[in-house]
Parts: structure tokens; sequence; C-alpha cells
């Protein structure tokens, strides 16, 4: 009797030194820097949107007991039953398969980062401290709490964002099958997010359904008409707070790296592959040129030295859009833009490239052979036949186009461009990525004589691009409609923008 007073004694003790107004913070905001440090960015923290207990949708909270913590409403914290049957459980199996966690629990650990590998003393202090959460707060606010803290999955933390995030509905306005969905990830939100496995998240949700139906808080033919209502998913991005094309171009690659690396903390320092002077530079470039109604723009900077995106401009837009015409959309590049390539190609087989004229240098080449020394480029497709693909009939992204072009710059080593270099939490680094390259090339393919800008239309004349190549930057520009039509470039504008784009490679 007396180890074990002892232990309540120490484990009441080490619990005391928590502070309990955590539990009513919301995480530190984390925030993006540029490769300088400067700040470009936040997400979460600050403007996390919170949800009220008013809020929170009856079926949701039936549903969250029915799959999570059945005695919620009753229990003082701690499960004892179901504890003591995870007890046996892991006796049983030698080690701790079986958690026995209330909700109130997972609030306590969310709370206070306690990530220790299992083991008792883990426990013991979680339940040490989950016993002064139920004596300070009422279950309502433990479970408003629990809701706006923990992760959804995809970027999002808290109940809202998930909400506004999968169906771009408020936490009030759910479905009950959207909530017994969200309910169902809560396990497994890395691995059952509707955005990156929709198979898994239905399975989650149907199991909170069969749950909701052993319990008898739904009828068949009710289960039945909650999975055939529909979930009405949306297919837009988390929310970036800054409105800025570079910020807001990082939304998908963040969202890659902290739900593969299983990164669920706030608080968090993200340095990014953007120099926010250049960005800033090209976005001024861009405002400034008179572009006719409904003519689109686009443009991306890369460090050929490691692959850092260094700025991306993805429309005309002060207030950019989900679409990013520098990533998402490909054009025909033109005899122009393809020269550099074709002339690479044609070193690496032994060939003369011919001065100004990439079909007779290109027609040295195999057309299949031709293609596949493109795609060591990187360069994805399609790909024209003979004398087309000679002419620029690639269909190519202006980050494609900006890998290639640093390819020969590196003397045939080809970069993986980057957004995210580092995710850190104070002086703790939870993430990291350095420089990689890819042999595409041999050093004796690198073209004499690289343009330092080149520029011209694709064939069609729906096109115009516009390059930069120094040794520290490779600058892409491409004008056109989104629905393709020919126009042309004026005198004025050509030297207008030529003149602007010298700046950016000063």
């Amino acid at each position: 009797m007396i180890p074990l007073l002892i232990g309540i004694a120490w484990y009441s003790w080490q619990a005391s030194k928590f502070d309990l107004s955590e539990v009513e913070k919301i995480p530190a905001r984390t925030v993006l820097v540029d490769r300088t440090g400067q700040e470009i960015g936040t997400i979460h923290g600050a403007n996390r949107r919170l949800v009220s207990f008013e809020e929170i949708p009856e079926f949701l909270k039936t549903c969250l007991f029915a799959r999570e913590d059945a005695r919620f409403m009753s229990h003082e914290g701690v499960d004892l039953r179901g504890l003591a049957r995870a007890t046996i459980r892991n006796l049983k199996d030698r080690d701790f398969t079986q958690g026995a966690s209330t909700l109130s629990m997972q609030l306590a650990r969310n709370t206070y980062d306690l990530r220790e590998k299992k083991s008792l003393n883990r426990k013991f202090l979680e339940i040490a401290l989950t016993y002064r959460i139920e004596s300070r707060f009422s279950k309502d606010e433990i479970l408003t709490h629990y809701l706006n803290r923990i992760y959804f999955g995809s970027g999002c933390s808290g109940l809202e964002e998930a909400a506004l995030t999968y169906f771009g509905v408020s936490t009030a306005e759910l479905n009950r099958g959207q909530c017994a969905l969200l309910v169902g990830i809560i396990r497994a939100p890395h691995a059952c997010s509707p955005r990156r496995n929709l198979e898994g998240a239905l399975k989650q949700r149907n199991e909170v359904l069969e749950r909701l139906l052993t319990t008898g808080e739904i009828s068949g033919p009710e289960m039945r008409e909650i999975r055939e209502t529909p979930l009405n998913l949306i297919n837009s991005a988390p929310k970036i707070t800054e409105t800025s094309h570079g910020a807001r171009a990082l939304r998908r690659p963040l969202e890659i790296v902290l739900d593969e690396s299983q990164i669920t903390e706030g608080g968090l320092t993200v340095k990014t592959s953007i120099d926010f002077k250049l960005q800033l530079g090209l976005e001024d470039l861009i405002k400034s040129l008179p572009l006719p109604q409904d003519c689109q723009i686009a443009s991306l900077a890369l460090d050929p030295r490691n692959g850092d995106i260094l700025a991306v401009v993805g429309c005309r837009e002060a207030r950019p859009t989900g679409f990013n015409r520098a990533l998402d959309s490909r054009r025909d590049l033109g005899p122009k833009m393809i020269e550099p390539l074709i002339s690479t190609a044609a070193l690496e087989r032994g060939h003369v490239p011919i001065s100004n004229n990439p079909v007779a240098t290109g027609r040295q080449l195999h057309t299949d052979d031709a293609v596949k020394l493109m795609r060591r480029f990187g360069f994805e497709g399609s790909f024209g036949q003979g004398d087309d693909l000679y002419r620029g009939s690639v269909s190519a992204s202006l980050l494609e186009l900006a890998t290639a072009y640093a390819t020969i710059l590196e003397n045939g080593a080809r970069p993986a461009p980057v957004f995210v270099r580092q995710v850190a939490k104070q002086e703790r680094v939870l993430f990291s990525r350095p420089p990689a390259f890819f042999p595409a090339f041999s050093n004796h393919a690198t073209p004499k004589k690289i343009p330092r800008i080149s520029h011209g239309f694709s064939l069609p004349q729906t096109d115009y691009w516009m390059a930069g190549l120094l040794a520290d930057r490779v600058i892409i520009l491409w004008i056109g409609y989104d629905t393709p039509k020919k126009f042309s470039v004026g005198p004025s504008f050509a030297s207008k923008l030529q003149k602007s784009f010298e700046n950016l490679l000063k």
C-alpha cells in the first residue's frame, strides 16, 4: 500500500508542474520564412478557427463518444474499466498494444506534447494530468478544447478547420455522414485523410456508423441513409494566411511534408526555398506589364545550384487563385526555348549542334532517342514527333523548363526542385531536406554558348516564353491565354519586358 501511495504522490507532484492554462490556449502559430530567415507567412496558431461547444453537432458528439470514449460523461477522466481491460491485454501481448485513452487523456497528451515512447512512466503522468484537467474544466469545456486542438490530417488542426477544408462548411453545418467521417479519421489522420485516401476515410466512417448501429443510436435504415448522403468533399487546399503568390504556392508541398513526416505540432518554423526579395521583384514585374484582357502570365525562378524554388507567380491577379500556371499548366515551348535542350541531347550522342537550327540539329537523332533524352531533363511530355519535336512541340510546365535549363548550367546534373528545406520547433529539427542531384547528361554535353536571355513564341503563336540564365538563378516567364489563341507582342511591350527582366538578373 505504501509504495502505491508514494507513486500517486510522486506523479501528482510531477503533474502539478504543468500549467493548466495551456489547455485553453491554441498552439503557437507556424511561421514560414524565406531562405534568408525573413518571415513570409503563417499557418495555424493565432489564425486557427475555433469552434464553440454550442456549434458542435449533437450527432458528432454521439459519434465521438461511441468511437473514442463511451463513458466520457460519467467517468472522472480515466475509464478504470477500460484501463483494466487494456492492462490485461497488454500483459498478454507483452507490449503496449492497448491504451484505453479517454478524451480527457488524449487532451492531456496533445496539450503537453507527451510523445515519449509508450511506457508506464508516460501513462502514469498522463493519468495524473488528466485528473488535474478534470478538476479544472467542465466536460463541455474538455470536449471543446479537445476538438479545437486535435489534428484531422491534410494540414487541418481543429474541427472547424477540418470542416471548412474538407467540406467547405462550418462545423455547425456538418451533415451526419460528414460528422461520422471526421470522427472516424481521428485515429489515423495521416493515413485516412479523405484528400489522400478517400477509401480509407470511408471505411473509418462506416466503422463509426456500424458502432452506432450496435449501440442502438441509429437504425439500419438510418445507417443506409447516412452512407448514401453525399459528402460534398471539396478539392481546394488548406488556407495559408499570407496572400502573396509565393506563400500561396507553398500550400501543397508544405501539406505533403507535414503529412509524410507525421508532424502535427504547432509552433513550427518552416524554412522555405523562397527568396522574398526576388519574389517581390517578380510580382512587381508582372504588375507593371500592360497585358491584354483575359491574357494570363506566370513566372518561376529556380536556383540551379541546389534546386531551391526562389519565386513563383501563378497568375496576373494580385490575390492568386488555386490554379497555379507556373506549376500546373503545360504549354508548347517553341524553337527558341528548345534549342539549348536539343543541342545538349545532340552533344550527348556525339553530334555537333547546328547554331540557330534546332530542327537540323535534332535530325541527327532518332525521335525515340530524342524523347528519351528529353525525359532526362525532367519533362513528362507529351512530345511531338520528328521535326515537330525539334521545333519545340513539347508540353512543359515552367518548373520543368527551369529545371531543364538548370541541368545544363550544372553540367548535366539535374537538381531536385524543393519548396521546403527544413521544419523545426525551437532548436529541434523535425524535418530536413538537403539538396539532391540526379545524373542526366555527361559533362561534355554542355553547349559552349548558352544565351543569357532568350525569348520567343511557340509555333502556333499561342505561347510567349522568356528565359534568363545565370549561375545562381534561372527565371522563366510565360504569357498566353488559358484557352490557347494567337496573339502578338509589340516592340514597346517586348522592350519593356526585356528591361524589367534584365533587372531581375542583376
